[in-house]
């Protein structure tokens, strides 16, 4: 068998044609070379080969602007980029005027780029937008701001929580180049957007609770002061921006020149009502008169339980100090975003057009809860000890107490420890409820504390002491909060200020610090309030009229005291007339020296 089939293998494999190869035969002649010849043919680019004009707006990369917004339409993330910083590099590379044409083009591009998926984009994206708002007069953007806008309420509902993150700083941008637009077109296409990014709606109800935030990089807590700090400055921007009369109080006063030769033409009228308006299509609401009064308690009836609760999460649970609660930087900064938010809703409620029925509401159905939360549990309070920032070779991510340094500046930890502004803010919301409902806080909790900060004034910062000065006009306004035993000391409180106010004459005779211009205009309106008998009462405050007039006989005599003199002598109070009629030879001797420039 195995020869056999050997032989047939055989006999195939010689069946075979076989191609021999010789060995001794060459190429011909001319067939042994290699050929060097080669042909060539141009590549024509027609893309790189256009002409440009003389006056042509280029980038640095040479393109014009309709190819920088082609790229940014690009589905590669690389020409996406490209085209951004190309025009951002127009923008500040050009005046404005010279992109007028393509600017409602610029806006609605860097606005829609916001709710790209790439996180570079979205940060080119708000640094264009951000120099657009920068460059361009804000009449130029008006006709196209609602675009961005529109955007941004997309933004903020986003799936994506990196995109909802990257709508809190377009937000940001726009309140800080434009706050004026930003607080027309916000309140209500953005307002309601805020209680989505903290909360969900109940099943059937108009109740709302406090959703968790899922990031690898982010906590809810600090996603929630990220969004309260928005709100806030959104608020700020809108009671700064649509107060009444508050805009056009600056034009009243005008100074008129003229030359003797030419013909006097004084302009008798009222500029203001030759503004144009701004255009409202907003016909409904216009036929409902108290829809705007329905819209801020429907918003405010929604917000406030989650400003409660949200700091219900982060407080301390139990008081371990009975005089102070501990709590830590970020509960400090959430405490200090939800009361500023309060106090700018009593401003709106102030400008409403029901404001006695609007601040009464608010204190009926709020002023309880807001005293137990913030007041009976942990007033006053102060911060913990946070250690300041991380080293940025240590961290990989930032930390709590970077993000609330980055929102809020150093000086949070350096000269806020006792948490003087947010104790200094809640002793004026309960003054300001405590004139419409009877809080369950008794009023010599915050009187203890208000003479505390009287005592050690110097340690207070400037925004602390104006809120303070706030805090003394309103109580000296409630009659309910003075006359009763068990009430409110204003008297300790103005002998207090009149020793501080003589303290600081001896360093300030002039009254150039901010500091004893409060004290010293406080008191003086305090001689307003006649009902009060306050010279009567207190020793002091009488010997302080007397020694009043003196001011007058000084060697330069600032406007503001002028001003603030004038106003105390129209209630011919008389200690001061007294004295004024003793001083007159002296003020009438002084009067080619006193200051006549306001100073």
């Amino acid at each position: 068998m195995v020869k056999s089939g050997k032989r047939k293998f055989v006999k195939k494999e010689k069946a075979k044609v076989h191609l021999k190869v010789s060995h001794k035969t060459l190429l011909p002649k001319g067939q042994n070379v290699t050929d060097t010849n080669f042909k060539v043919r141009k590549i024509v680019l027609h893309g790189q080969l256009k002409e440009r004009g003389e006056h042509e707006i280029l980038s640095k990369g040479n393109l014009n602007i309709k190819e920088l917004l082609s790229r940014l339409n690009h589905h590669n993330m690389w020409q996406r980029q490209s085209g951004l910083e190309g025009l951002i590099d127009l923008v500040a590379s050009y005046p404005p005027q010279t992109m007028a044409v393509h600017l409602s083009s610029f806006l609605e591009a860097a606005s829609r780029l916001t709710l790209d998926c790439e996180a570079d984009i979205r940060k080119l994206a708000v640094k264009l937008l951000s120099s657009i708002l920068t460059a361009v007069d804000e009449k130029q953007i008006a006709p196209s701001f609602e675009i961005v806008i529109r955007y941004l309420a997309c933004a903020m509902s986003h799936i994506n929580s990196a995109v909802r993150e990257t709508s809190l700083n377009v937000l940001d941008v726009l309140i800080t180049k434009n706050p004026k637009l930003t607080a027309i077109h916000c309140q209500t296409v953005v307002l309601p957007g805020f209680l989505d990014l903290i909360s969900s709606k109940l099943s059937d109800t108009t109740s709302r609770k406090l959703t968790v935030q899922i990031n690898e990089h982010t906590t809810t807590s600090v996603w929630r002061l990220k969004v309260l700090n928005s709100l806030r400055s959104l608020l700020s921007a809108i009671v700064e921006n649509t107060s009444f009369g508050s805009e056009n109080s600056s034009d009243l006063n005008k100074t008129v020149n003229w030359k003797d030769s030419c013909r006097l033409h004084v302009p008798l009228y009222n500029p203001i009502s030759l503004k144009a308006g701004p255009l409202d299509f907003n016909i409904f609401q216009k036929a409902e008169k108290n829809s705007s009064t329905t819209e801020i308690q429907n918003y405010t009836a929604s917000l406030m339980p989650l400003l409660i609760d949200t700091f219900i999460e982060v407080a301390p649970s139990k008081r371990e100090n009975k005089n102070n609660s501990e709590i830590s930087l970020q509960t400090a900064s959430i405490l200090k975003c939800i009361l500023d938010i309060i106090l700018l809703l009593w401003k709106i409620f102030q400008n409403s057009d029901n404001p006695s029925e609007m601040m009464s509401w608010f204190s009926i159905n709020h002023g309880p809860k807001i005293c137990q939360t913030f007041i009976s549990n942990g007033f006053p309070y102060i911060t913990l000890n946070s250690g300041g920032r991380t080293p940025d070779k240590v961290k990989k991510h930032k930390t709590d107490t970077d993000v609330v340094l980055d929102l809020f500046g150093d000086s949070m930890v350096q000269s806020d420890i006792k948490c003087s502004k947010q104790n200094i803010d809640l002793c004026l919301i309960y003054f300001l409820l405590s004139k419409y409902k009877i809080l369950p806080v008794p009023v010599k909790v915050i009187s203890l504390y208000i003479n505390n900060s009287l005592n050690s004034y110097k340690a207070i910062d400037h925004q602390s002491f104006v809120v303070l000065m706030h805090c003394l006009e309103t109580v000296s306004d409630n009659n309910d909060l003075i006359k009763p035993k068990d009430s409110f000391d204003l008297n300790s409180v103005i002998e207090k200020l009149v020793n501080i106010h003589n303290e600081m004459v001896i360093t300030d005779g002039r009254h150039r610090q901010e500091k004893t211009k409060l004290v010293f205009n406080f008191l003086c309106s305090i001689t307003s309030k006649t009902h009060l008998k306050i010279a009567e009462e207190v020793e002091e405050f009488d010997s302080w009229l007397t020694l009043l007039p003196e001011f007058m006989c000084q060697r330069k005599v600032p406007y503001h005291l002028v001003k603030a003199l004038s106003n105390v002598s129209r209630y011919n109070l008389p200690q001061f007339t007294k004295s004024l009629n003793m001083l007159k030879p002296a003020l009438l001797n002084n009067v080619d020296i006193v200051a006549d420039k306001k100073s």
